[in-house]
This record gives structure tokens, C-alpha cells and sequence, in this order.
């Protein structure tokens, strides 16, 4: 049994085990067969003279004897004259070598892992083509299936990287796309012209453009008059109804008021005598319009000086994120009346004491109530009938009294004195350089001193210049109102007043209370805490509201200007000559970037250096 056992042992094929080795380690005999010993000694001694790197052919060494045969395989290819060749490739790779050892009739495997360092220049071309793939991914990732405005061409953020646009089938502007609204479905090409490490790569990308009457429709508001009566005077309403009509994502129209009777006038001063008319609305019942209060006046500004429609929208959004108090809704809408299309227009509240509005004490006889004023120079203007308002003078400064109403029964003309005193104690403190704090709310005074100084409005020292007091209160400065002559649009100033440097608000011969709390330092150090404090997130946030606010109605200012074919022909005393020079809406809405861009580096550039 003994002998049998033993010769059965005798014939077992040997299975060898592999084992995955660094140059520094060995497998550990598991059998008692003398030979596996004198197997890993050899690897042991070839081990020494493996590569862990290659940049060229590298041999391999051969066995120290003739009683092992050396097997070198890579991928199952067995290595011609113990040569491993190098393949150059862009990036490193890891190589596993098998090694088999025979001795004896007895083999061995063992794994031994090496890298392929990468060829330089293959290396250095791969991740320049990939710059480039990746560029071209993420700028037409960025471009939408179909375009329905004006398009800012995406950039590029890679550092050393640039990209221009061409294209022969239509108009690129400093990489906006200017869309050409199309009657059908058109397809156009564009060039990128992508530059990097001093090579230069074009791709041509397929953009398609949405046919017109596929363009995203604003809201519409319809009236109509009773016997079709025309709207010809800002003092008599002319009564009717109104239709307000929305649309969902996919054009379907929806009416969310349906035959509202109301009354309509003209309303304005200057834009009285502008072709395109703005009107103020009176309901008969209490009204939501795009709000989630309802009020009887509305009002529709025409914009017709504004030849990019958006100043006094932004404005008012400025206003809004800076959390001023009763700051107007602004709502795009275009105008029909009588079934004939008037226009872009701007929905918005009118300027009055409600609880909804400038939410302060009204229809009382106390002295200290609630007050509503207008700084409105316009009471100097013969050719206007001022008298319907109720007005008194500091200083040469027309302050018209809005609330309390001089036909409300509990309004007396002690009233009219006592608000009179205020404004002349607050007039005589500021000039005397004396505390203010018990007298004006100088949080709201700063808030929209920097809207009006953003947007250099012109009116901010002449009109359209809001105060309010509620009982027992400070003075508080607000709603902000009346931007379309601002940011370089208002061409009845001198060429040096209208530019983006130089503040006007508080000079001496514009707005006198600014001019002389700018005398304040105290004044001036809030001043420019409060700038700092929104200069980023909001003051910034304006020029990246320019371009969307345009695209997203791009039908509608295509209809305003069918209709209203102002631009660059305009010529009257509010036109500018660099508005006049300028014959396209692209170029308007530029320009106003371009001022506010400029106006917003020297406020913040002046302001700290307070």
C-alpha cells in the first residue's frame, strides 16, 4: 500500500499558483518540492533588472543558466528576443508582464506590473484635442434646439482661451446672434472660431430659427371704448372695458379678465406731446393686474422716448431687489385699443396712498397724518393747467401735496402748513449742516439716491421726486418713478451732464437736499456702506438683466418698432445725438449696457473713496 501511495504521488501534474509581485517581493514556496525554491530564486535574480518605467525598447534578461527556460509574455504575446517594445501613446499605461519559469519540467508564472510613460508631444496633442472637444461640447450644450430672440453666444471660461463668431447667413453683434424673425423654419450656420496654445480651430454649428409665429407672446391687454371713442385728453376719461389675455409656455391663449368695465385718459406731461400715448386706467371695481392686491388705477407708460423700452423696467427692478418701500410692479403688455395694436407698453401702479401702494395714514384731520409729496418742478410750466393741484415752495421748490387730498373732508389747510414746516425745517437743518435723524429716514433717502444715481436720471432733480410720512414718522424718500431720460437719453442736457461719469443728483443745481447731505461725511460713510453692501449681488446683477429682459419679449419690440419706426429717425429735443446716431434696437440696448456698465465701474470706483 506504502509503494502504491508513493508512486501515485509521483504522477500529479504540477498546477503552479500565480502570485502578483513588486521588484521587491517573491512568492512563498507552498509545496515541499526543492525545485520551486531554485525557481524563485531565479525570479528573484531577473526581478532585479525589470524596468518600473519605460520610455523606449527595453530588454529583459535572460535566464542566468541554461537549466531555466524564460517565457515573457504581454497580453498573451510572447516577447521576441526578451524585447519589450514601446508603443508611444498620449497617456501612461500599466503593462502586466507574465513571466514563466521552467525548471526541471516544473514552471512557474509570475505577474509583474510596469508602467509606459506617455510620449510628450502625443501627450501634449491629446490635451490640446481635448481642450478643444470639450470647448466645442459646452458651447453648443449651451445653444438651445431653436432660437425666438436676439442670442448671446456662449464664451468660454478655459484660461487662455478665446472664441469669435462669424457667420455669412446672419448678423452677429459682439457675439449676440440678432435674429432676423423668419416667416418659416430657417436654419443658419455659425463659425466658432476657437483659439488656444496658439492654434486655431473652427466649428460651424447649425442653428435653427423659430418661425414668428412661434415667438413667445407677453400678455396683452385689449380695451375697448364705448362707441369706439377716441383717447384725447389727460383731464376727461372716456369709458369702456378691458380684456386681459395671457399665454402658457406653448402659445395657448388664456383671458384672466374678461370685460372689466373701466375708464381711460391720457396721462403725462412731455410724453403728452409724443406720438405714442401712455394712459392711466380707473376700474370700477378693485382690480388684480399680474399682483395679489386689486386697485382701481393702473397705468400704461408708453416708453416712446426710450428706444430700448427696458430703462424705467430696470429701474424699478433695481428698486425692488433693493427692498425699497412700495416699489412699482413693472409688467411688459402689449396695448390694443378698438382692435388696433398700440405697442409695447409697461404695466405698473399708479404713484397714490392705498393699503397696497404708500400704505400711510389717510382721510384723517390730524395735523401729523399720513403726507404723499411730488418734487415736481413742472408747476413752473404756464402751458399746464396746475389747477387741480394743491402746492406749496421751499426755497424755490415746488413740493405738490398728493395725499391728503385737498377734496377729502378731513383735509384742512393747517395740514398743508404743517407738512410745509417739515420740509422747510428739513430744508434749513441740511443747509445748516445741523442733525437730521429726528427729521428724515436716511436709509431710504440713500436707496433711492443710488437707483437715480445709477441710471444719472434726469429727473431726479426736477420731478417725479417722491416723499412720504406716515403719522408720528420720518420723512422717507420713495416710490421711484420716470426713467426713460436717463442713462445717456436725455437730450435737453449739455453734452457733459449726460455721460457716465460725474455724479448729478446731488449737484447743487439739480437735487439741493442731496447736494448738501453729501457734505455729511457720516452721510457719505453710509452712502458707502450701503454701496458695498449691494454692489455685487444686485447692483452688478443689472447689466446681466439687460439682455434677457430684451429677449424675452423680442415679438413684441419687433411689433413696437413695426409699428413705431423711431429708431435712429427720431430727432425731437429729448433725442440725444449718440441715441440719433444709432438706427438699430441693437444697438440701443448696447448702448444703455455699455452706459450702465461704465456709470456703475465710476459710482463704485468714487464711492470708496469716500
Amino acid at each position: 500500500m506504502k509503494k502504491l501511495f508513493l508512486m501515485f504521488l509521483m504522477t500529479i501534474t504540477f498546477i503552479p499558483f500565480l502570485v502578483a509581485c513588486t521588484p521587491a517581493e517573491t512568492t512563498v514556496a507552498t509545496t515541499l518540492d526543492p525545485r520551486i525554491d531554485v525557481i524563485d530564486s531565479e525570479y528573484d535574480l531577473l526581478s532585479e533588472d525589470f524596468p518600473t518605467e519605460i520610455t523606449m525598447d527595453t530588454n529583459l534578461p535572460e535566464p542566468t543558466s541554461s537549466d531555466f527556460v524564460i517565457v515573457y509574455q504581454i497580453d498573451d504575446v510572447t516577447l521576441d528576443d526578451y524585447i519589450i517594445s514601446y508603443q508611444a501613446n498620449a497617456y501612461d499605461s500599466q503593462l502586466v508582464l507574465v513571466v514563466s519559469i521552467t525548471y526541471q519540467g516544473l514552471a512557474k508564472e509570475y505577474i509583474y506590473t510596469f508602467t509606459m510613460i506617455r510620449d510628450e508631444e502625443l501627450y501634449n496633442q491629446a490635451q490640446q484635442d481635448l481642450a478643444f472637444d470639450t470647448a466645442f461640447e459646452t458651447i453648443t450644450d449651451a445653444i438651445p434646439y431653436e432660437i425666438y430672440s436676439d442670442f448671446t453666444l456662449p464664451q468660454l471660461e478655459t484660461v487662455g482661451m478665446q472664441i469669435s463668431y462669424t457667420s455669412e447667413d446672419i448678423l452677429i453683434y459682439r457675439d449676440r446672434l440678432i435674429f432676423d424673425f423668419p416667416d418659416t423654419q430657417e436654419i443658419v450656420s455659425v463659425s466658432a472660431s476657437i483659439t488656444y496654445n496658439r492654434e486655431t480651430r473652427v466649428f460651424v454649428i447649425p442653428i435653427r430659427l423659430a418661425p414668428f409665429n412661434q415667438l413667445a407672446r407677453i400678455p396683452e391687454i385689449h380695451i375697448n371704448t364705448d362707441g369706439s371713442s377716441p383717447i384725447e385728453s389727460d383731464q376727461d376719461y372716456v369709458g369702456g372695458d378691458l380684456y386681459l389675455v395671457t399665454f402658457n409656455s406653448v402659445g395657448n391663449a388664456q383671458v384672466d379678465i374678461d370685460k372689466a368695465p373701466m375708464n381711460i385718459r391720457l396721462r403725462g406731461n412731455s410724453t403728452l406731446f409724443m406720438p405714442k400715448k401712455s394712459y392711466k386706467i380707473k376700474f370700477d371695481n378693485k382690480t388684480s393686474m399680474f399682483t395679489d392686491y386689486k386697485e382701481k388705477d393702473w397705468v400704461l407708460l408708453a416708453n416712446f422716448a426710450d428706444q430700448t423700452l427696458i430703462r424705467t423696467y430696470l429701474a424699478f427692478q433695481y428698486a425692488t431687489a433693493l427692498e425699497m418701500e412700495f416699489s412699482p410692479i413693472a409688467v411688459f403688455v402689449d396695448l390694443y385699443i378698438n382692435g388696433s395694436y398700440q405697442g409695447n407698453y409697461m404695466l405698473t401702479d399708479q404713484v397714490e396712498v392705498t393699503n397696497d401702494r404708500v400704505d400711510v395714514e389717510e382721510h384723517s384731520s390730524n395735523l401729523d397724518t399720513g403726507y404723499l409729496l411730488e418734487w415736481d418742478s413742472k408747476i413752473y410750466d404756464t402751458w399746464i393747467d396746475h389747477s387741480d393741484e394743491n402746492y406749496f415752495f421751499i426755497y424755490g421748490i415746488p413740493f405738490v401735496i398728493k395725499t391728503p387730498d385737498w377734496d377729502d373732508p378731513e383735509y384742512s389747510i393747517d395740514q398743508l402748513y404743517f407738512i410745509e414746516d417739515y420740509m422747510l425745517m428739513v430744508y434749513q437743518t441740511l443747509q445748516n449742516k445741523q442733525d437730521y435723524s429726528h427729521l428724515i429716514d436716511e436709509a431710504s433717502f440713500i436707496d433711492w439716491f443710488l437707483v437715480n444715481e445709477v441710471f444719472k436720471n434726469v429727473d431726479s432733480g426736477y420731478s417725479s421726486i417722491y416723499y412720504y410720512k406716515d403719522v408720528g414718522g420720518l420723512l422717507k424718500m420713495g416710490p421711484v418713478w420716470d426713467f426713460d431720460l436717463s442713462t445717456g437719453n436725455p437730450g435737453h442736457l449739455q453734452e457733459d451732464l449726460r455721460g457716465p461719469e460725474g455724479w448729478y443728483t446731488a449737484r447743487q443745481d439739480k437735487n439741493i437736499l442731496f447736494y448738501y447731505l453729501m457734505e455729511y461725511p457720516e452721510f457719505r460713510e453710509h452712502l458707502k456702506q450701503r454701496w458695498n453692501e449691494v454692489y455685487q449681488e444686485i447692483t452688478l446683477n443689472l447689466l446681466g438683466d439687460v439682455f434677457p429682459i430684451c429677449d424675452m419679449m423680442a415679438r413684441s419690440i419687433y411689433l413696437n418698432f413695426q409699428k413705431w419706426d423711431v429708431i435712429g429717425s427720431n430727432e425731437d429735443w429729448y433725442t440725444t445725438p449718440e441715441i440719433l446716431a444709432l438706427d438699430t434696437y441693437y444697438e440701443q440696448v448696447w448702448f444703455l449696457y455699455d452706459y450702465l456698465s461704465e456709470r456703475i465701474e465710476w459710482l463704485n470706483y468714487e464711492i470708496n473713496l469716500f
